[in-house]
């Protein structure tokens, strides 16, 4: 198995030699250390397991050593994974819940919009109405004086007798 860098990774069983099902798999880095277990917590695999050399933090012998473990090289391995995948849908659930809330503040924005608008519809169908109504007396205004005229027309005019 090799491992981040491409460099073979060195397995070897602890302290008796022997296999049992009670033995754990030593990791060991690039320099023979065996390698500590720790736990990532990191937002793209929170709760992953990996070995790293305990000397990572020290300047002097800089050993960058990673490894994942393998659900097959550890027992808890696999609940870790699942772990991690449970924390993965926990930050989903957390994420589509803060979205939800962000779209029920819009809706609520957009219906107050929306009677804002029907209201301003309802004042301005109001306000064609008046309108015409004020064509429509305008026109009997027009017609009446029309009329008005043409009867005027007809009564004061009066053909010269003699011609």
């Amino acid at each position: 198995m090799s491992n981040r860098s491409g460099k073979k990774v060195d397995f070897n069983v602890a302290d008796s030699g022997s296999v049992s099902t009670n033995s754990r798999i030593v990791v060991r880095c690039e320099h023979n250390v065996p390698c500590v277990l720790k736990t990532s917590g990191t937002y793209t695999n929170p709760g992953r397991q990996f070995y790293g050399c305990p000397y990572w933090k020290d300047r002097k012998k800089t050993c960058r050593f990673f490894q994942w473990v393998e659900s097959n090289d550890d027992e808890t391995g696999s609940w870790t994974n699942e772990m991690g995948s449970i924390k993965n849908l926990e930050e989903s659930l957390m994420l589509a819940e803060r979205k939800a809330e962000k779209m029920k503040k819009e809706n609520e924005c957009l219906a107050e919009e929306l009677s804002r608008l029907m209201l301003a519809h309802e004042v301005m169908a109001i306000r064609v109405k008046r309108l015409d109504d004020d064509v429509r007396i305008i026109r009997y205004m027009l017609i009446g004086a029309v009329f008005m005229n043409a009867i005027l027309v007809v009564v004061l005019w009066r053909p010269e007798s003699g011609m």
